[in-house]
This record gives structure tokens, sequence and C-alpha cells, in this order.
């Protein structure tokens, strides 16, 4: 007994070969774009602290969650303690063999909400926001959060709420603006918001709007308001005026970048990026993730009977990417899909996690997914995107569980797809 995989997905797969061979980047990413310009926002996670869905069902796709758990390099969740303070910790010897703390590598740097907290062994441990953070040794897997509420309450697991630290006027909100690699500030509507490099005046009224403030709006943490020669009052951050793009329709719209160089999306933290490694926009894709070079970065996911993978809006659940790990392209695949190769010395971050092939190298996975390039791309080429190929489980490795329609002696064949990856 086989496994089917749908005649539709696999013929609107060729489809997309055909159609995407050809297609190409706009070009290398402007010196404005969120890529290049977000080295100067705090980054959301130090290395070594990932983020992480507080899920461990690989049968679950859709890769949402309403609070993301922050965790160690190894994906383990962190935790709170309500006795702590900013200046101590109070979990030791018997309570520290349930709660290790979190102990930052030696090269570690203090971060903006992250900062490091001297023990008396001489090592140093981090602190989100003021709070030290711990490990829970029964937590077993990645996504798992058992010690929340532990100790009668007094444990939390540490949640990444970039919004929990920003005060804001009605109407400005804090989301992730997974296109511009970051957290950033939105309006009401959710659709994102720009800052401009200089005097209001100067915007091209047709194409930027004002982001209004009431006439008595007041300042407010980083927000201040402008009066405009035009008599509107219009919202600043730290100091520079806030404006929305004519052409942007949706949340998570970022169409305004690169359009004019004095204008850049409102970051608040930035997301780690493995060095080599961008976020471009494309014709037919929308954002995407490449090589500094223009190679384009494909994962391999899988089929199902019920899926037609709208990869632009489902990245897919990470839980899945990590049963599936390298074991869906062996020496042989590599050939075609070089790995993305991740340096000795690379460390987990953010969604960036560090894996490691049958053959001892080391290999970059986003959001779980394993990551690769396609030997017939050429710069700025997507030929990859959409190549559904067949795949022996169960004996390859790969868990025969994860795919519908396994047989009953854990073998069998299935289909995998290669897709472009976005942020």
């Amino acid at each position: 007994m086989f496994t089917r995989y749908p005649r539709k997905a696999l013929w609107v797969g060729t489809a997309w070969v055909a159609l995407l061979a050809a297609a190409r980047f706009y070009g290398p990413p402007p010196p404005n774009s969120p890529a290049a310009a977000q080295t100067s926002v705090p980054l959301a996670t130090p290395p070594g602290i990932t983020l992480q869905l507080r899920t461990s069902d690989v049968r679950v796709r859709v890769a949402t969650a309403e609070a993301l758990v922050i965790a160690d390099a190894r994906g383990m969740s962190l935790y709170t303690y309500d006795q702590d303070t900013s200046r101590s910790a109070s979990c030791a010897d018997q309570c520290a063999a349930s709660w290790p703390a979190a102990i930052a590598e030696r090269t570690s740097r203090p971060d903006d909400d992250w900062s490091l907290l001297g023990r008396a062994d001489g090592t140093r441990q981090w602190r989100y926001r003021g709070a030290p953070l711990y490990r829970f040794v029964e937590d077993k897997a990645i996504g798992e959060a058992a010690g929340d509420g532990g100790g009668g309450g007094a444990w939390h697991v540490a949640v990444f709420r970039p919004e929990a630290g920003m005060v804001a006027p009605d109407g400005i909100a804090v989301r992730e603006i997974a296109d511009a690699g970051g957290v950033g500030l939105v309006d009401a509507s959710g659709l994102t918001l720009y800052l401009l490099d200089g005097s209001a005046t100067d915007a091209n009224a047709s194409r930027w709007i004002p982001l209004e403030a009431p006439e008595i709006a007041n300042p407010v943490g980083h927000f201040s308001t402008l009066a405009r020669e035009d008599g509107i009052t219009q919202w600043a951050y730290q100091g520079k005026p806030l404006y929305k793009f004519n052409a942007d329709q949706q949340p998570g719209d970022i169409n305004g970048a690169g359009i004019d160089s004095r204008f850049h999306v409102a970051l608040t933290l930035r997301f780690f990026l493995p060095a080599g490694v961008t976020i471009r926009p494309h014709l037919e894709l929308g954002n995407i993730l490449t090589t500094d070079r223009g190679a384009t970065l494909y994962q391999r996911d899988r089929v199902t009977g019920q899926e037609l993978h709208p990869f632009r809006m489902d990245h897919g659940s990470p839980a899945l990417g990590r049963a599936l790990g390298t074991a869906t392209c062996d020496a042989v695949c590599a050939k075609a899909w070089p790995p993305l190769a991740a340096p000795e010395d690379a460390v987990s971050s953010g969604y960036w996690e560090v894996l490691k092939r049958t053959d001892g190298t080391r290999q970059w996975s986003y959001k779980g997914f394993a990551l690769y390039t396609y030997a017939g791309d050429k710069p700025g080429e997507t030929g990859g995107n959409g190549i559904y190929t067949l795949a022996q489980v169960g004996g390859s490795g790969i868990d025969p569980n994860l795919f519908v329609g396994g047989t009953a002696s854990g073998l069998g064949v299935s289909a995998l797809f290669w897709h472009a990856v976005v942020p």
C-alpha cells in the first residue's frame, strides 16, 4: 500500500516550475531595505536564545500561536520565578536541581531587553526584562512548558510579547512584521508604519500618508506629536514622523520599503539572521529568504491529500520540520540541493537553529525546517519552487507516521515537495 499524493498538487507544482523558472528578484536589497537597515535596531533575541511555538504536535500544520515561548539554544522553554528580583536569583541548591539557571556563553553581551546576572560560580545568567531565566528539567521536547504554574504558581514560562513593554498611544500597536525581519509599529488596522529621516514636509503626500494624531494628543513614552504646515497633527516615534504607504493594503505589507531612501519600516526589534542570509522581494512570490549572492533558500515538506500548500501564508509546523529533519535530503539529494551550511561556531538564535547532518557537517534550519539551495538555480531564480518527488518513508529514516495513509509495516512511498522559504 502506498501513500497517494494528489494529482492536482503535482500538476500545480509542475506549472509553478514552468512559470517561475524565469522569475527574477527585483534586484539586490537596496541600502535602506529592512534587511540592510535593521542592524541599528536591537535584537529580539541574543545568540543562544530561541523563539519556539508552544506545541509539539507534528500534525498541526499552521504555525501560529498566541504567544511565542522564549527558549535556550536547544529549544527548551525558559521560565521566570516570582521570588527573584532584578539583582538576585533566589533559586539555588535543591531548587536549582529542578530549575537550573539559563547560563549565557562567555562571549554573550547584554542588548536592550536582555541583561546578564553574575553568579557566585563565575557564570552569568540570562535576564529578560530584568527577570532571571531558568530551565525546567522535566521539559523533554521543544515546545513543552510543563513547569508553567509550578511552585504554587510562582513559576511562569517566559513568553515573547514585545508589545508588553511598549507604551503607545491609542491606535498604534506593536506586531511582528515578518517580511521586514522584525517587530514594528502598526496602525489600528494592522498596517505597517514607516519612519521618515527628514522633515515631515518633504514627504510625497500622494504616496506617504501622515499618521494623524488628535489635536489634544499628549506625548507618551517614545511618542510625540508634530504640528505640520498643512494643519495636521502627526504622530512621531523617537522624534521621527510616522507614515503609512498608500500601496500597503493588508497587515504585514511593506511595499514602501526601498521606495524612498529616507523612509524605513518602523522596527522596534529585529530578528536574528545568519551571516550571508537576507530577505529579498520576488516578482512572483513576494518576500523570500535568499543568500547574499541571490540563491533562493528552500525547505522540503510533506504532501498530503488535504493540502495545496499555500506556503506564502503558511510556513508549516516547526514540529513537523524537526521531525523530518535532514532525512528528507541524503548525500545523493544534497548534490542537487546543497544544504545551507552553518559554521562551526554557529549558535541557534531566534527562529534559526543549527542541525547536524549524518556526515557531521552543520546546517541551518528556519522555523524547524532544514534549509537548502538548488543547484539548478542561477542567482535570482526560483526554479526549485514547487518540485514534487516521490520519497520512501520508514526505511530511509523518515517517520511514516508523519504522512497520511502510511503502511502497516511502517514502510511505503509518499511525496515530498520543495518550496521557497518565506520569512
